[in-house]
């Protein structure tokens, strides 16, 4: 008896080894091949937790699919509604790089029972880009400013400013820009959000009347926001800014 044990043991690694190791592989080779040891539930919880890591980590909805499709059948899943919502984030953060009217569409489709709030920026997204078109945008310049628009106080932010205009048929009531922080390849490390044009500033930040104003159709209008630099590390010191929410004034109630 003693002799068959220590030939049993020495078949493979141990669930300590397994657990060291502490891989999809590992975990999947000692549940097929102790299906019954007390270990076994250990594992099987352990290596869902990594299906789904692996996931988060890859970030791609192959890798989410590749969870959910091993897990669908499976009663005693216990991470399947957290990977659902992450594969929806990440579903919805997709749309939101590629910005394009087929992107949110497709976001759309897939999650009709989404996430309200990412229903509700889809929605708005997609009635900009019927619109966009008519948005000119320049470039945009960036120099040092006082936060407290001192002429002679030290420069402790930076201003931004673009021109823009409405090319298009309807006056504009409200237009929502992001405002992308870029690093050195354009990668996007930060955003913000300020209006073009807005009836209130977000958060009620008290603002100069003319931008309440309506820009007119074949209207040209500046475009400006002031503040500190972005938290993340990186900045190239480039923006894009992108119009994100749009209303008209014959939309208005």
């Amino acid at each position: 008896m003693l002799f068959l044990l220590t030939a049993l043991l020495a078949c493979g690694p141990s669930f300590k080894d397994i657990q060291a190791q502490d891989t999809i592989e590992g975990y999947e080779a000692f549940i097929a091949a102790s299906p019954s040891s007390p270990s076994a539930f250990t594992a099987k919880l352990r290596l869902e937790e990594l299906y789904l890591e692996r996931a988060e980590t890859e970030g791609t909805l192959e890798a989410y699919d590749a969870y959910m499709a091993k897990y669908a059948d499976d009663s005693e899943a216990k991470l399947m509604d957290k990977a659902k919502e992450g594969r929806e984030a990440f579903a919805y953060q997709s749309a939101i790089d590629a910005n394009t009217a087929a992107g949110w569409q497709a976001y759309m489709d897939e999650y009709p029972k989404g996430q309200k709030k990412y229903k509700q920026e889809a929605r708005r997204r997609l009635a900009v880009l019927e619109y966009v078109d008519n948005i000119e945008i320049g470039p945009a310049e960036i120099e040092g400013a006082n936060m407290a628009e001192d002429p002679d106080g030290p420069l402790d932010g930076f201003m931004i400013r673009a021109d823009m205009k409405n090319t298009g048929d309807k006056d504009i009531r409200s237009l929502n820009i992001a405002i992308e922080y870029l690093d050195a390849e354009g990668k996007v490390i930060e955003t913000d959000k300020w209006p073009w044009v807005a009836p209130q500033a977000p958060g009620n930040i008290p603002i100069e009347e003319e931008w309440k104003v309506p820009v007119k159709s074949g209207e040209a209008r500046l475009y400006t926001y002031m503040d500190t630099a972005p938290n993340a590390p990186g900045w190239a010191k480039k923006v894009r800014l992108v119009p994100i929410s749009i209303t008209f004034v014959k939309e208005e109630k």
